[in-house]
């Protein structure tokens, strides 16, 4: 049993001892000797203890713990506003039994304003994520996700993806707990906006296109997944997939990716590489991320595999998923407002769509498409750009 499953065990039999013996009873106390144990056996292997609960999810670092989905404990905890337990050195018993306390505390009382709480090397709170204000070394993050992401005005989308950005910009790995928060909340917005469907951003500046870019294809994706009759859980690994779809284009000098006018064939062809080099990060991350390094390097092939980029030596099709965020990709992009153009009005933009169906895009799909977007409504809200300062 890895020292996670034993920490997390020993927290669940923690829990059930407070509830059925007093204070002082010896049961108690040896619960709380396990939970300290396993506590000090994680610690360790030399990595600070950081979970974080996501639905049914427990995920230990940035990885879930499949042996333990569905943990009860997790949700619970989840549903009281205690999205993340950080240990960052080893506790004492009294930290634990304090820790204990609190949580219990919590969950018998979920109403209770969330806040955050500390005891020595101990933290809970709610998930959160840096939004590019908090210092990048920091495990302990700011701005609540889960409960920023209740609909207010999508701003904190923004700030949870550019940290995502900025994370991959410095050479750090993918933090997929902040991009399954952001999709989780992204997919309820579409599902609580039942007349404002598909909720977009726009921005009185180009600087953040990609960070948007992202956002908006997200929400996309994941109506066009449900709108095809996906299930909420395809829906949503799709959603971290467009998401994700653009990612290697952190690795694209800046100047060439905000370039006001026409690029040379020079800066085309390197821009042409940002399939690739996302595919590479994603892949990097090893098994798990399989759906969304895929997407990042077909995101931009043809439908009948003869064109796009990076080309393929024989045409085939791509993935389904590929596809599915290929033509909320093309949308997206002709609808929002650029250095060099404005942005297309809707009409203009399905028409184009609808003259590349069956050549770029898939015929199945892009009426879908085409039909979810005339019969929902689409509010774009404009951000500031003072937002982001």
């Amino acid at each position: 049993m890895s020292p996670i499953i034993q920490f997390l065990t020993a927290l669940g039999q923690a829990f059930a001892a407070l509830t059925l013996y007093g204070d002082e009873h010896p049961m108690r106390q040896a619960a709380i000797e396990r939970l300290h144990a396993a506590a000090h056996a994680v610690l360790a292997t030399g990595t600070p203890l950081q979970l974080s609960f996501i639905d049914n999810e427990v995920i230990a670092g940035a990885r879930p713990v499949t042996e333990l989905r569905g943990w009860e404990w997790g949700a619970r905890l989840a549903a009281a506003g205690i999205g993340r337990v950080e240990m960052s050195a080893a506790p004492s018993p009294e930290q634990i039994d304090a820790m204990l306390h609190e949580m219990r505390t919590r969950i018998a009382a979920p109403a209770e304003p969330v806040r955050q709480w500390s005891a020595g090397p101990i933290r809970l709170g709610a998930l959160r994520v840096a939004g590019g204000r908090a210092e990048s070394a920091s495990p302990v993050l700011v701005d609540s996700v889960v409960d920023a992401l209740q609909y207010s005005g999508l701003g904190e989308e923004l700030d949870a993806i550019g940290f995502v950005h900025n994370e991959v910009l410095a050479g750090r790995d993918v933090p997929m707990v902040e991009v399954e928060a952001i999709v989780h909340g992204l997919a309820n917005t579409i599902r609580r906006e039942q007349d404002v469907m598909l909720p977009l951003l726009d921005l009185r500046t180009f600087d953040e296109y990609t960070t948007t870019h992202s956002c908006n294809v997200a929400m996309l994706s994941i109506g066009l997944s449900e709108a095809l009759g996906l299930s909420d859980a395809d829906a949503r690994a799709i959603g971290t997939a467009a998401l994700l779809h653009d990612i290697g284009k952190m690795k694209l000098p800046q100047e060439v990716l905000t370039k006001p006018g026409k690029l040379t064939d020079v800066e085309r062809l390197l821009i042409e590489t940002h399939p690739v080099e996302g595919a590479r990060i994603l892949s990097a991350r090893g098994r798990g991320n399989g759906l969304a390094a895929t997407v990042a390097y077909e995101h931009h092939i043809w439908y009948n595999g003869k064109g796009g980029y990076p080309g393929f030596a024989f045409p085939r099709t791509t993935h389904y998923a590929s596809r599915i965020v290929h033509v909320c990709d093309i949308y997206d992009a002709l609808c929002s407002k650029r250095p060099y153009r404005a942005a297309w009005p809707r009409e203009k933009a399905i028409s184009l769509l609808e003259s590349i169906t069956g050549v770029e895009l898939d015929p199945t799909i892009a009426p879908v498409f085409v039909g979810m977007l005339r019969s929902a409504t689409l509010e774009r809200h404009e951000l500031d750009a003072a937002h982001h300062a």
